[in-house]
């Protein structure tokens, strides 16, 4: 037992070395870019973390000291990239501020497809479920909308709204500028909500 807490309190005094840190960052970051640059190649299904760790020039270990899969490895993308670009928008009955997101989406839309793809193992209910948190904290912190709709109505249908919206910007030859995107968006989602 003692072997065990010193070493736990070793790993967590290193933790707070900023040498460690920048290890950590670095790793992560090698990790990250492979990563990326794997989903312009081919779906998220079809992506292991044997092609990961090769990719980032790592070991298996390497990777999961940092990522217990790569659905956490997802997780963590989505959450730290892509959930910032949804913002409040109190001035619009839409509630939901999409243009980062939908011009992130058309400078990239093969990425989205590769995660976004049908099927088991896609990584379509890990952007689901994020989205669908980021959207609880943000229509919380809006005013009511929706009259007697119940809450989960409305953000269930403004999350369905952004992933069509989403899809149809993916589409091969879509012209659509962010702007135009959000303006569909709008609405959509008002028309509905004032129905």
């Amino acid at each position: 037992m003692k072997h065990k807490s010193k070493s736990v309190s070793k790993l967590a005094a290193s933790r707070a070395d900023p040498l460690f840190d920048s290890r950590v960052r670095k790793t992560r970051g090698k990790i990250d870019e492979a990563f990326v640059k794997l989903l312009f190649q081919r779906s998220y299904r079809d992506l292991r973390v044997s092609d990961i760790t090769r990719k980032a020039v790592i070991g298996r270990a390497t990777f999961y000291a940092h990522f217990s899969s790569k659905d956490e490895l997802l997780r963590s993308q989505v959450k730290r990239v892509f959930m910032p670009m949804l913002k409040a928008n109190t001035d619009s009955l839409s509630l939901v501020d999409c243009r980062e997101l939908f011009a992130h989406v058309r400078t990239a839309p093969q990425l989205f497809h590769a995660i976004m793809s049908e099927g088991e193992g896609s990584g379509r209910h890990i952007v689901h479920a994020a989205m669908e948190a980021r959207l609880d904290k943000l229509l919380a912190e809006s005013k009511p909308v929706g009259g007697s709709l119940p809450p989960l109505l409305v953000k269930r249908f403004v999350l369905s709204t952004l992933l069509t919206i989403m899809a149809h910007g993916m589409q091969l030859g879509a012209t659509d500028s962010a702007e135009a995107m959000q303006n569909q968006f709008d609405k959509l989602v008002s028309s509905g909500l004032s129905a």
